[in-house]
């Protein structure tokens, strides 16, 4: 037979390239793209096997997986660290090096964060295999719900399970059992080893079950320990811990502007400038930063640009952050200074909602300020020259009747305006603001000597109402109703009777989804709305939450609805434990 030596040369190359052509995950051409989510189609010992001692265990994907974030995935209990993964089409093989104990059962935890190869399909929460060395199976389980610190149910958090009948620190130590919450916030532990369990969710964003407080917040349960067979389990993120932000990256924009980003998040309304100084590395001289704004004027950003006096072309500065507060570090950047001189264009004004507006929802505008509307400037401004450019009255037939109302800084050209006691339903209301009055901080005056918006206010039926009961072991709790995602949520204190039970009634709020929560303040007194707020506990000292209840309503304009349930588990009587600080989230 004819050689042909091309074909040698050229064999090591297009047999590598066949083989990896066929191990790439694509949907079939003709159709609709596949987004459905990563899932096991197969095990090796089935899931709950009993006298199983397997040396290979195979696991089938329905889609392509990478060996090395397979073995990333993988979580153990008991542990087993001497093992081998192979990757054969679309099953795993994980090859087993360290001997099974008799008469166990042992736990294979895939994690959520598991994608095919082309990065499409994911778990959406995590999968457990199960399996037994004896003809005994653990049976023990564990399940709840995880929510955010602003009750939303918290996909992909990182659950984790230490039993309580040895000796451990949290979060040194490795735990025994590992879940992760899917979509809607829920998590299940199964084939626990009866007992009781310390129970603690994080966020775990570098994957190592450990809780690192400059990068991560946690979750406890409202008890010490949760006994196999519990269920409803409620965990809610404690509030972040903004002083743990640091710079990331600046950027000049120009001799007056720097664009800064920080390491993640952080509330427009609580920036403090204080907390930042810029100075000339060469002199020594301070650089006053006389402003700050986000361009998407979002309540919460990590990138934001300060307005300074004009730098010095060619000179080096130092830029440092300095937030304040528990865990807080220094951190600093240097830049260069920018010689562009940028023409900013004359201060302009507008207002939420625009003139002659009808149906308008104030609570929406930006839930976190409540009922309110929105002075929005091209330019920054100096806040203190806000207020007295500002007017706000009900207007009825043909009369202004001035209102007394407060000025909420966004940024340094986002300003919230609400009236003692917000604005009311089907009403007519006018804002005034004579923009020649407020001070730029750049730029030229306002020619414009008044902007105003006359608009009204929406009825009763484009707002709703939630009636619900609930029990608790305790005087009185604090009942909650939150927009889902927004920060302030409206609230009572409902006080329980002789057999425990509570009632509460939350009207005239905006349709959308809401999560009602209910909790048991761990103060003594007398409770106020106004100043008990839910204590997240801690991990090091381990100290419970303060028990609560959470379920989420759909409310509809115009309609009531009712019969909702919040059972608020544990028990805290007044004064107990009244030492520990109250945090607001």
């Amino acid at each position: 037979m004819k050689e042909f030596p091309g074909l040698k040369i050229l064999a090591p190359i297009l047999i590598p390239a066949l083989f990896a052509a066929c191990a790439v995950d694509r949907p079939p051409t003709g159709g609709p793209p596949d987004r459905s989510p990563l899932s096991v189609t197969s095990t090796l010992p089935d899931s709950a096997a009993i006298n199983a001692s397997p040396q290979t265990i195979r696991i089938g994907f329905s889609h392509y997986v990478g060996r090395s974030d397979l073995s990333e995935s993988i979580f153990f209990s008991p542990r087993i660290d001497d093992y081998e993964v192979s990757i054969h089409g679309k099953e795993a093989h994980i090859r087993l090096y360290d001997p099974l104990q008799p008469n166990r059962t042992y736990t294979l935890t895939l994690r959520a964060p598991l994608k095919s190869l082309d990065g499409v399909h994911q778990l959406d929460r995590s999968l457990t295999l199960a399996f037994s060395t004896g003809p005994v199976i653990d049976q023990g389980a564990i399940e709840g719900r995880v929510w955010t610190n602003r009750l939303a149910p918290m996909q992909n958090a990182t659950v984790m399970a230490y039993a309580a009948s040895r000796s451990n620190a949290i979060p040194e130590t490795r735990p025994d059992y590992i879940a992760q919450s899917g979509p809607s916030g829920e998590f299940r532990f199964q084939h626990l080893a009866p007992g009781s369990y310390r129970i603690v969710a994080i966020t775990d964003d570098n994957g190592n079950l450990q809780y690192d407080p400059e990068t991560e917040v946690f979750a406890v349960a409202s008890t010490p320990t949760v006994q196999t067979g519990m269920s409803g389990v409620g965990l809610r993120f404690a509030p972040e811990n903004y002083s743990t932000r640091s710079l990331h990256s600046c950027r000049t924009i120009n001799n007056r502007e720097i664009e800064i980003t920080f390491s993640d998040t952080l509330p427009a309304g609580s920036f403090d400038l204080s907390a930042i100084r810029i100075e000339n590395t060469g002199t020594g001289a301070s650089l006053p930063v006389l402003g700050y704004f986000s361009l998407s004027r979002s309540s919460e950003e990590t990138t934001f640009r300060l307005l300074t006096a004009p730098m010095e072309d060619r000179a080096w500065y130092r830029l440092r952050f300095s937030p304040g507060g528990a865990g807080s570090q220094l951190s600093e950047l240097t830049f260069s200074g920018n010689a562009h001189t940028e023409r900013y264009p004359e201060l302009s004004v507008s207002i939420v909602p625009a003139n002659g507006e009808d149906n308008v929802i104030a609570e929406t505008i930006r839930p976190e300020s409540g009922s309110s509307v929105e002075l929005q400037c091209n330019l920054p401004v100096a806040e203190s020259s806000v207020k007295p450019a500002v007017t706000l009255a009900l207007s009825e037939r043909g009369q202004d009747k001035p209102l007394p109302f407060t000025i909420s800084r966004i940024d340094s050209r986002t300003f919230s305006i609400a009236p003692f006691g917000g604005f009311l339903q089907s009403k007519d209301y006018r804002v005034k603001v004579k923009a020649d009055k407020l001070k730029e901080l750049v730029g030229s005056p306002s020619r414009s000597a008044l902007v105003e918006s006359l608009f009204s206010t929406a009825g009763p039926e484009q707002y709703g109402e939630i009636i619900g009961s609930g029990t608790a072991n305790a005087p009185a709790v604090v009942v909650e109703a939150r927009r889902i995602g927004t920060e302030a949520p409206r609230r009572m204190v409902a006080k329980t009777n002789a057999s425990g039970t509570f009632s509460f009634d939350f009207h005239d709020l905006p349709a959308g989804q809401y999560t009602i929560t209910g909790f048991i303040p761990s103060a003594s007194g007398m409770l106020s709305p106004l100043t008990e707020w839910w204590d997240s506990g801690s991990l090091t000292p381990f100290t419970p939450c303060d028990p609560f209840a959470a379920l989420t309503v759909n409310v509809r304009g115009g309609w009531t609805s009712e019969g909702f349930r919040l059972d608020i588990p544990g028990s805290r009587r007044s004064g107990l434990n009244s030492s520990r600080p109250q945090k607001k989230p």
